[in-house]
């Protein structure tokens, strides 16, 4: 994988503006962020991360929330940082970055979580997994609230409120991308005709599908999801070219 590949990434969504980067549809409704916007709030949680919670490459990362773009976001800064990553589902079983998300571990199998992980982001701040994290995002997998609405625990970070404080330029030297890496294209995959970019559809956030997902991404082009909420008319309203 290219160890550059977070700052291509983060070039290629702002090269798109405001064209689609990501739409949204798990909640009552559509939201949209383009290219710009969802460069805009990687920029900003990579300053936030490095910035207030001093996270260096290698540090392990856990993303404990259900399927959203906001986990989706914290999972690109995190890896744009070269953290180790774990993404849970909310209920505690582990998603794979590499594959759709049918491959979770069964319902009540044990994640493989690790002990006294540097970061924990989550919208349970009372769980154990939270308070063994040496330091905690709180947030709820909400689009537009603008800070947690429940109780915040001593010490702990707001991540919707403190990470609009951060600048929209990125500041910080990117080390080697730590995430997995980008699929490549196939004969057999079907492409968009020429002049189009690719627009693809993903079960949850993408975080189970994340080598399409940066595959679609690098090609200025976007997501939309969760598959499960998407009907068929508004999949051809968004101009989907390909399902992961």
């Amino acid at each position: 994988m290219s160890t550059d590949l977070n700052t291509q990434l983060l070039s290629t969504l702002e090269r798109s503006g405001p064209n689609p980067a990501l739409a949204w549809y798990g909640e009552a409704a559509r939201i949209e962020l383009s290219g710009h916007v969802l460069a805009n709030w990687v920029i900003k949680t990579i300053g936030h991360l490095h910035d207030e919670l001093a996270l260096e490459p290698g540090d392990t990362v856990v993303l404990d929330l259900p399927a959203h773009w906001k986990r989706l976001v914290l999972a690109i800064a995190a890896w744009s940082l070269g953290a180790e990553v774990t993404v849970l589902d909310g209920r505690g079983a582990a998603v794979s970055a590499e594959a759709d998300l049918s491959a979770e571990q069964p319902a009540g199998a044990p994640a493989a979580v690790p002990q006294e992980p540097r970061v924990v982001a989550t919208d349970r701040p009372e769980s154990p997994l939270a308070q063994s994290a040496d330091e905690l995002l709180v947030l709820e997998p909400v689009s537009l609230t603008p800070r947690y609405s429940g109780h915040l625990p001593a010490l702990a970070h707001d991540w919707v409120s403190e990470v609009r404080a951060h600048p929209d330029q990125l500041g910080v030297i990117l080390p080697a991308w730590s995430g997995p890496a980008p699929e490549q294209s196939t004969s057999e995959q079907s492409e968009p005709a020429a002049g189009t970019p690719p627009r693809l559809l993903v079960p949850e956030d993408g975080c189970g599908s994340m080598p399409a997902v940066l595959r679609v991404l690098l090609a200025g082009g976007g997501i939309v999801s969760p598959s499960a909420m998407v009907t068929e008319r508004q999949a051809s309203d968004e101009a989907v070219t390909g399902t992961a």
